[in-house]
């Protein structure tokens, strides 16, 4: 059963997006944001101190999802096309989700506006990669012998790069529909040729 407590922040976390989309964090207010989510001020501020900390929270919101998918370990036992083709299926999943593509292009919005934000963004970012993102898979691959790269960080930014350029930023900067689901096969298709073709090591 979900608490009352978890409502009111769930109401909150999405009242913050439409007003920080709307005015931008710093001319934000949290009376706005407390009005939006029909909450009083006391509740907001126990959850949420200062602007900062909530537009820190949608933020962790926008990785959390990418945490889950990027934490697929490396298996030497199948191909590495089966597990990479695997590992964009959920990737694009993700990317194509029209509440993820709203929460990224207003986290997007925030940093354009305001370079402490995009500091905080980039932060966060490196620490969800660092840790269990795909340069980790990458290692593990190199690792297992079944992958020859040099740059494992480079590598792993080509791949989900290739997969955005058609899916993902189309959708976010000139607010396209999401991807058709041939459009996002043969976007999954072409990034994986890529990479291989690029890193897969000869056996």
């Amino acid at each position: 059963m979900v608490k009352v407590a978890e409502i009111k922040q769930e109401n909150i976390i999405l009242a913050a997006i439409d007003i920080f989309t709307e005015k931008g964090l710093e001319q934000a207010s949290m009376e706005a944001i407390s009005k939006k989510a029909e909450v009083s001020k006391r509740t907001l501020y126990k959850y949420y101190p200062t602007k900062e900390s909530l537009f820190s929270a949608i933020i962790e919101r926008l990785l959390s999802n990418v945490s889950v998918v990027s934490q697929i370990p490396f298996n030497p036992e199948l191909s590495v096309k089966a597990q990479l083709t695997a590992i964009a299926h959920k990737k694009v999943e993700i990317l194509c989700c029209p509440h993820f593509i709203s929460l990224a292009r207003m986290v997007l919005s925030e940093c354009m506006r305001s370079s402490d934000s995009a500091t905080l963004m980039l932060e966060k970012v490196q620490n969800l990669e660092g840790l269990h993102g795909l340069t980790k898979w990458i290692e593990e691959g190199i690792a297992a012998g079944k992958l020859d790269i040099e740059y494992p960080e480079v590598a792993a930014e080509q791949f989900t790069a290739a997969l955005k350029s058609t899916i993902f930023w189309p959708q976010i900067l000139v607010h396209l529909p999401p991807a058709s689901q041939q459009e996002r096969e043969i976007a999954i298709e072409m990034a994986v040729v890529q990479f291989l073709s690029a890193y897969l090591k000869d056996e």
